[in-house]
């Protein structure tokens, strides 16, 4: 699963990159358990030739999605986790700068 930043962010060596590619490693254990590891690239192009991700310290690298039950066993989890992984970028980012890579 991955989100499109459609904004410029800085790198923390000072470098602009517009429209990064974020992509989840996703982790459900259970209904208690559950987080995503965000990684941040340039572009898709870098993550799908195994370019090392950016360092970006002010996005978060780490969302605890705190999933309820009703949403750990519902039909729409991968929507869900996308959608708390969106609020928790654009809490930085601002509103409706992120979306769903298709």
């Amino acid at each position: 699963m991955a989100l499109n930043i459609n904004t410029t962010v800085t790198t923390d060596e000072g470098f602009e990159v517009s429209n990064a590619f974020a992509y989840l490693n996703i982790y459900i254990l259970a209904p208690t358990s559950n987080w995503v590891n965000v990684s941040y690239f340039k572009s898709k192009e870098d993550w799908e030739t195994g370019k090392a991700p950016l360092n970006v310290n002010t996005l978060p690298s780490n969302v605890q999605t705190e999933l309820s039950e009703e949403e750990f066993w519902g039909s729409e989890l991968a929507t869900v986790v996308h959608e708390k992984c969106i609020a928790a970028i654009e809490a930085v980012t601002g509103e409706e700068t992120v979306t769903i890579n298709k």
